[in-house]
């Protein structure tokens, strides 16, 4: 269905009104502490009881890792956070090092305590024998385009590896919640994440 252009722009017209954006007036300013970053190898796939009508298999027992980002916000809602989450793997001998980023957005972050995840599937953890004890992680968080928290893990290197990894990330390999078998377990307490655009028309 086509919405009807001008009605469009009434419609966006009232929202900005309503946010107090529409005069200029932006958003109050927010301040967030990155509070933890934790790294785990004991998260399994899940069991769910289902009723289908072919007999199968369900929860395999495989081990995933998850990294979340523990945070707080403070001094209003948040429209749009952009959260990048990076996992260093093993560096070899010449001391290059493979770092594994995904970014999500998400929207309407209320003020308080929150925690984003994101994973590695069990079979890449397979493959390539991850051991979590000895995976380094960094996060950075935005708002419009700037950097309001970020922090890494050093386990390894040195403070400061996560600056250099951003031009040796591999996208694709890292899963938000919504893409695994995770996403609707506690789903009330995950923050939500901002679904793809559409134009108009």
């Amino acid at each position: 269905m086509k919405l009807n252009k001008k009605i469009a722009s009434e419609i966006v017209a009232v929202f900005l009104a309503g946010t107090g954006m529409a005069d200029g007036k932006g958003a109050p300013e927010v301040k967030i502490t990155i509070n933890d970053i934790k790294v785990e190898d004991t998260v399994y796939t899940p069991y769910y009881l289902v009723q289908t009508e072919q007999d199968h298999q369900q929860g395999s027992a495989q081990k995933w890792i998850r990294i979340g980002v523990y945070f707080t916000t403070k001094g209003g809602w948040i429209d749009e956070l952009d959260v990048t989450q990076l996992a260093l793997l093993d560096c070899d001998d010449e001391g290059g090092c493979l770092a594994l980023s995904e970014s999500v957005h998400y929207i309407n972050i209320e003020p308080g305590d929150h925690v984003v995840q994101v994973y590695l599937h069990p079979s890449y953890v397979k493959r390539y024998e991850v051991d979590a004890f000895k995976l380094d992680s960094a996060a950075v968080l935005k708002i419009d385009g700037k950097i309001v928290a970020e922090k890494e893990t050093n386990r390894r290197l040195e403070k400061g590896w996560s600056k250099g990894a951003e031009a040796l990330n591999a996208k694709g390999y890292l899963l938000n919640h919504s893409e695994t078998p995770f996403w609707f377990i506690n789903y009330d307490f995950k923050e939500i994440i901002k679904s793809r655009e559409f134009p108009l028309d």
